[in-house]
């Protein structure tokens, strides 16, 4: 029997997977579950593009601006609630659109089963988050050479996750890899590349920073502060965050605290393209392209996702 099919909208960030999917939603009468890491935070609202109240009321979307900041949610967390929303609704799946490459990976690839005791996983993690990171990722690259290559060196949480799972099961991060839960066998992914070129992705960074900017982020970032949060939260750390607060604490001024947030950007965009250029898709577009919406309804429709 054929699995439930599913469209997946992946891509860097800012190049127009939001606004395709929206189109393709409200076209279709479909439901819209988001991918993001940090669309999830509560009050993100500017800064994480989150869709606005009149895009949620073109199509309802799951998964975006419930987290309190100072909490942390897992791939494995979003792949227990995105597949609750799937098959919730059989006749009419909603489309998963992100570009948070692990979190889409953990879908269709599964996730391995840690048998670990979460308190001692906290324990490992505060003793090893004292440490800076160049010394962390010189630690994984000794212990677990593997997971070490995969990762950026930067990376300071998954880097600090990969030795913490180390810490406490003696084994590295690279060993429970090979042993994943089983695959969702009831579902058929259409994952669809959005990409754009280089250069045009980069213009695009560049403007939607400035429009961010134009449209209250910083006021935005005022009223978290303001609010009780705690810049060193989770959420607090999402792109450009950390620039505006530095910028509020008068360590920065406006044009170098842009300059930082579009080179920030920009790198992590570039992060992903090297990721999704590695993934498995069934089909690659340009979203400026103006049969993008029909062709992406046809590969929906299309029986075993030939178009």
């Amino acid at each position: 029997m054929a699995g439930l099919p599913v469209l997946v909208l992946m891509g860097a960030t800012a190049a127009g997977k939001s606004g395709l999917a929206l189109r393709l939603a409200e076209a279709a009468g479909r439901e819209i579950v988001s991918a993001d890491s940090r669309q999830v935070y509560a009050g993100l609202r500017i800064g994480t593009a989150q869709p606005t109240p009149e895009e949620r009321e073109r199509a309802p979307h799951h998964l975006v601006d419930f987290l309190p900041l100072d909490e942390r949610w897992s791939a494995q967390r979003f792949a227990d609630a995105a597949l609750d929303l799937l098959r919730a609704r059989p006749a009419a799946p909603p489309l998963v659109v992100g570009g948070t490459g692990f979190w889409l990976r953990s879908l269709w690839e599964g996730l391995f089963p840690l048998d670990a005791d979460p308190g001692e996983l906290a324990e490992a993690r505060m003793e090893l988050d004292a440490l800076a990171t160049p010394e962390l990722a010189a630690r994984l690259a000794a212990a677990d050479p593997e997971t070490a290559r995969r990762l950026h060196p930067n990376d300071r949480q998954r880097i600090l996750r990969a030795l913490e799972v180390q810490a406490v099961t003696g084994a590295p991060l690279s060993a429970h890899h090979e042993r994943r839960r089983e695959r969702p066998a009831d579902i058929d992914w259409r994952r669809v590349l959005v990409r754009r070129e280089r250069a045009d992705l980069r213009d695009r960074i560049a403007r939607r920073a400035r429009a961010m900017l134009d449209g209250g982020w910083v006021e935005e970032v005022e009223t978290l502060l303001a609010g009780g949060a705690d810049p060193s939260s989770p959420g607090m750390r999402a792109l450009g965050y950390p620039e505006i607060v530095a910028r509020l604490r008068g360590e920065l001024d406006a044009a170098a605290m842009e300059e930082r947030i579009v080179a920030r950007t920009r790198q992590f965009a570039k992060r992903q393209e090297t990721w999704f250029a590695r993934e498995a898709r069934e089909l690659e577009l340009d979203p400026d392209d103006p049969a993008a919406p029909e062709r992406l309804r046809a590969f929906l429709d299309t029986p075993r996702g030939r178009c």
